[in-house]
């Protein structure tokens, strides 16, 4: 069975998530932002065994100890192409702004089109939401959508940094609506929704 945990990760309180297989243990990292010990305590209270990190976009909230995960664990990193940039950049990450410039080294894994893609334990589906950053995506993995900061609880990402876009973010809203009614909703900041709850109460759906 595949199971969801998460720790909230960070000043900025960045909802790290761990998909995994309840019986081997593999195990998909989302977003590990900036508590490096934070993230790796729970993979090892959890007994996990870490195959592959995914971050939504290319923020430093999200990204931050992004390479210290990928050297403890041996694991691929993978971000969409249009991000690899921030990545790379401490002022287009914003790093810079909390006075720790970090640049993560390039990934092992690029995103580019829609896709569905497997790992040992589960498939998952990458979708192109941008809006919030330019690379900004979505993982689709079962009934459940990891947003990132493209859709949260009553609302969506910010559009003002680099990369952002407001036209773009309504057209990603879109697309997440076409989803199944019942998909959870498990964003990059604060509490979980689901998509029905979000064409109820929220104003851009």
């Amino acid at each position: 069975m595949i199971k969801t945990d998460f720790v909230v990760s960070g000043e900025l309180q960045v909802n790290c998530y761990f998909v995994y297989d309840d019986v081997s243990k593999k195990a998909i990292i989302i977003d590990p932002g900036q508590s490096y010990d934070l993230v790796t305590r729970k993979i090892e209270d959890l007994d996990l065994k870490p195959e592959l990190l995914i971050n939504t976009h290319g923020h430093f909230d999200h990204i931050l100890c992004d390479d210290k995960i990928r050297e403890k664990y041996n694991i691929p990193l993978a971000v969409h192409k249009d991000d690899i940039e921030m990545l790379q950049n401490a002022e287009l990450n914003a790093s810079v702004m909390i006075g720790e410039p970090t640049v993560i080294k390039y990934p092992e894994i690029i995103f580019d089109k829609d896709k569905t893609k497997e790992t040992s334990f589960c498939k998952y589906s990458v979708i192109n939401t941008p809006g919030h950053s330019k690379g900004s995506v979505c993982i689709l993995i079962g009934n459940t959508l990891f947003s990132g900061d493209t859709v949260f609880y009553g609302s969506v990402g910010r559009t003002d940094l680099f990369g952002g876009n407001h036209n773009e973010i309504i057209s990603s809203v879109e697309k997440i609506k076409k989803l199944p009614l019942k998909t959870k909703i498990f964003p990059g900041h604060g509490p979980q929704t689901t998509l029905e709850r979000e064409i109820k109460i929220n104003p851009y759906f």
